[in-house]
């Protein structure tokens, strides 16, 4: 419910403040422009109705002047009813001097004497127009002197049209250009809304829904990227951001894996320490003991007997020492070390414990590579490596150095069955697929920590074409 609210909020409200500020006002200034065009227009309409009587008027002036000085009084009716006639006249009077009325046609008044307007007339014999009312009804009325053939100004006419006539007129224009301006206002809105929709509004939609599904946990949301340059960049920057999060988080996850294995690490390393210090001197004395007997004897039974005693104690020696390797800490006793020369050493010192009968082979690199490193850690990783390959292989084991743009690669093949179980379980403390009493499981969780303490990696690999593949790596910035 409150993300489809949100969603109408988003879109919804830019379509309302598209009609509010944009649709609206143009809509108010066609209004204005409307009404200023059909006042006018009206205006123009009013004059012309007007000027149409003031023709009639000036038609029939030098007629009933004539009929009117002959004392004609049948034909001034006579013209009046032709004016009449014309159907755009309400009414018409012809009026004497002092205002008496001499004859009329339709609803007019019937005396001027105290009239004003027809004084204004009398006196200065201009036409004169006057809005009034006649027997109840509202009129326009025309007011034109009549001159005798000297000129003198012997009466008036006074022809009506009803007002209503003006504004019947322009009524129709008037209420078309209104209607005309609330269909297109209507059609406007309509044209907008959709617009606003198709071009803008669905785009915003999809991405306030996007936002929703993140705000969820859905962290593998993409945005799609459409519709407006604006929008798009939106979209673009919403990706971006998205996936910046999801590496990030990934690191996160990554580092807590990593702290919790430390702390897990740091507590075994304590506890194998102890021990291993508790074991050390007792094994010392043990081995002293039996080589003094061994010395003191001529027995052969006897001697071979504390010789098998002076074995055991050395493989516990080497499970001690292996303890003690796991939990040292950390070192920074770095030192330059030359990689090859390091690599050599490391297969000496396996190649002396005799452990397979396979062929272990060094690939050198062309020139020197030095590091800055403590070189001892890394000997003491690469010898636990070789022992493990050495002890799998069924023939050979092959060591080469692989340089990378930003790191060092050393990669140790060899030809056994490769790896029975998982990394993670291999790297485990006290895991090993070797037999019964064969093995400690420490191997290559030595080798793990002393990657990380050089800022390296271990990774776990099937060979090609079967076999093992342990590879150490190293940033290059350890160059000396």
């Amino acid at each position: 419910m409150h993300n489809s609210t949100h969603r109408r909020a988003a879109g919804g409200g830019i379509g309302r403040r598209v009609v509010l500020y944009v649709v609206l006002p143009l809509w108010l200034i066609l209004a204005l422009g409307i009404g200023l065009t059909m006042h006018v227009v009206g205006l123009e309409q009013k004059e012309r109705l007007k000027e149409d009587i003031k023709l009639i008027a000036r038609a029939v002036r030098g007629p009933i002047g004539d009929a009117l000085s002959e004392g004609d009084l049948a034909g001034v009716e006579r013209t009046l009813s032709a004016v009449f006639s014309i159907g755009q006249v309400y009414g018409a009077s012809v009026f004497d001097a002092d205002g008496k009325v001499l004859a009329s046609s339709g609803i007019a008044d019937v005396s001027l004497r105290n009239s004003p307007v027809a004084t204004r007339v009398m006196q200065t014999g201009e036409n004169q127009e006057l809005y009034q009312q006649t027997a109840g009804k509202d009129v326009f009325s025309q007011f034109v002197p009549i001159t005798d053939a000297g000129g003198r100004i012997n009466g008036l006419i006074q022809i009506t049209r009803r007002a209503k006539d003006f504004d019947q007129s322009f009524e129709l224009l008037f209420k078309t250009a209104w209607l005309s301006w609330l269909a297109f206002g209507v059609l406007m809105m309509g044209v907008v809304t959709w617009g606003h929709y198709r071009g803008l509004g669905r785009h915003v939609n999809a991405l306030v829904a996007v936002m929703d599904r993140v705000k969820a946990g859905d962290w593998q949301q993409q945005a799609e990227v459409a519709g407006p340059q604006e929008l798009r960049r939106i979209a673009l920057g919403l990706n971006d951001m998205l996936a910046e999060i999801r590496d990030h988080q990934a690191e996160e996850r990554a580092l807590n894996r990593r702290l919790r294995h430390q702390q897990k690490m740091a507590a075994v390393g304590t506890v194998v320490g102890g021990i291993a210090h508790e074991l050390g001197a007792p094994l010392n004395v043990i081995d002293g003991r039996a080589r003094r007997l061994q010395k003191q004897t001529d027995q052969p039974e006897a001697r071979r007997q504390l010789e098998a005693i002076r074995g055991q104690v050395l493989r516990l020696s080497r499970i001690v020492r292996q303890l003690l390797d796991f939990s040292r800490p950390e070192s920074r006793e770095n030192e330059p070390v030359e990689l090859n020369r390091l690599l050599e050493q490391s297969c000496a010192a396996v190649r002396h414990e005799q452990l397979s009968a396979a062929r272990l082979s060094l690939q050198r690199t062309a020139s020197p590579l030095w590091l800055q490193l403590d070189g001892a850690r890394l000997e003491l990783a690469l010898v636990n490596v070789l022992r493990n390959a050495l002890q799998a292989a069924q023939s050979r084991v092959q060591v080469r150095v692989r340089e990378q743009e930003e790191r060092l690669a050393i990669e140790i093949t060899d030809d056994g069955p490769g790896f029975a179980l998982g990394p993670d379980q291999l790297l485990a403390p006290f895991v090993t697929t070797k037999p019964k009493g064969e093995g400690t499981g420490l191997g290559l969780a030595i080798v793990h920590n002393i990657m990380a303490e050089l800022d390296g990696g271990l990774t776990l690999t099937a060979a090609p074409g079967g076999g093992a593949r342990v590879t150490l790596t190293l940033p290059r910035n350890l160059h000396a």
